[in-house]
C-alpha cells in the first residue's frame, strides 16, 4: 500500500509525530535523567527507592515487574488478534525496535547492575541478582514501549494515563527488586516510548501487515509464545507464576472466538 494515495494515513502519521502525547515523556525522562546526573545522585535515588519494599514487602514488586517481561508482554498483545489488526501490527514492530535497542544500548555501555557495585547489605533484592548489562533497563523499555504504542493508536486520556502509571510501576520495580538504576530507568522509558512512535509510524506506512495471511502467522506465532509462557517459562520471579499464568491463559481464551474471523481472512 502507498501512503502517498492514502491522504488520511499520512495526516494520522503527521498527526502522532506533531501531537505532544509523542513527545512529552521522553523529554520529561531525558530531563530527569540529566538532572540525576548533575546531582550526581543515581545512587542516593536508588537506595531510597530500594527501600520501599520494607513497606510493602516483596510480592508486590516481584509481579509489578514481570509486567516487563518480553515475553509477557509479546503474549499481551494476542488480546488484539482478531479484533485490532493495526494495533497488532504497530505492537509487533514496537517490539523488534525495542529489542533491537535495548540489545544494542546494553552491549554498547556494559554498565554494571547495583549487585555488582554494591555490598548485598546496603541494599535489598528481590529475586535474581544480575550483575551485568544495566544500561538500560529492558524491563521498562518494554513497558514503556508497550504503553506508548498504545497510547498513541487509542489516544484515550483515561487509558494513557493508566498505561503510563502501570509502565512507571514496572520501572520503580526493577530499582524496588535491586537490579536497576534509576538512570537506567529513565532511559528505558525514553528509549520504549521513542520506540513506540517509531513502530507506530513504520506500521501505519507499511500496511502489509495488515493482510490476512500475516495476521494468521501472528496469531500462530503469539499463541505458541502463550504456550511457553503458560507452562514452563520462567522469568525469575517464583511470587509471579500465577499472574504469569494467567495473563498466557486469560489471552488464549480471549483468541479463541476470534480464530474464525482470522482464519475465514476477514480480521
Amino acid at each position: 500500500m502507498n501512503t502517498s494515495d492514502n491522504p488520511e494515513l499520512i495526516s494520522t502519521q503527521k498527526s502522532i509525530m506533531r501531537s505532544p502525547l509523542a513527545w512529552a515523556l521522553p523529554a520529561l525522562s531525558l530531563a530527569l535523567l540529566l538532572a540525576i546526573l548533575a546531582t550526581d545522585s543515581n545512587k542516593s535515588v536508588f537506595l531510597a527507592i530500594n527501600s520501599l519494599s520494607q513497606i510493602t514487602g516483596d510480592a508486590l514488586w516481584a509481579n509489578l515487574t514481570v509486567m516487563g517481561d518480553g515475553l509477557i508482554v509479546f503474549v499481551l498483545i494476542l488480546g488484539f488478534a482478531g479484533r485490532r489488526p493495526d494495533i497488532v501490527w504497530a505492537l509487533l514492530i514496537t517490539a523488534l525496535l525495542t529489542a533491537l535497542a535495548t540489545y544494542g544500548l546494553k552491549a554498547l555501555f556494559h554498565a554494571a547492575r547495583p549487585p555488582a557495585t554494591l555490598a548485598h547489605t546496603a541494599f535489598h533484592i528481590i529475586g535474581p541478582a544480575f550483575k551485568a548489562s544495566s544500561f538500560p533497563s529492558g524491563h521498562t523499555t518494554t513497558a514503556f514501549a508497550f504503553a506508548g504504542a498504545l497510547s498513541l493508536l487509542l489516544r484515550r486520556p483515561p487509558i494513557t494515563t493508566l498505561l503510563i502509571c502501570a509502565a512507571s510501576l514496572v520501572g520503580i520495580s526493577r530499582i524496588v527488586v535491586g537490579v536497576h538504576w534509576p538512570l537506567d530507568v529513565l532511559a528505558g522509558a525514553m528509549t520504549g516510548w521513542l520506540c513506540a512512535i517509531c513502530g507506530v509510524a513504520i506500521a501505519q506506512h507499511a500496511q502489509w501487515g495488515m493482510r490476512a495471511t500475516a495476521q494468521q502467522t501472528f496469531a500462530v506465532m503469539l499463541a505458541a509464545a502463550a504456550g511457553v509462557l503458560l507452562t514452563y517459562y520462567q522469568t525469575g520471579y517464583e511470587t509471579a507464576i500465577w499472574l504469569q499464568r494467567g495473563i498466557a491463559l486469560a489471552c488464549i481464551v480471549l483468541l479463541v472466538p476470534q480464530l474464525p474471523k482470522i482464519f475465514n481472512g476477514k480480521a
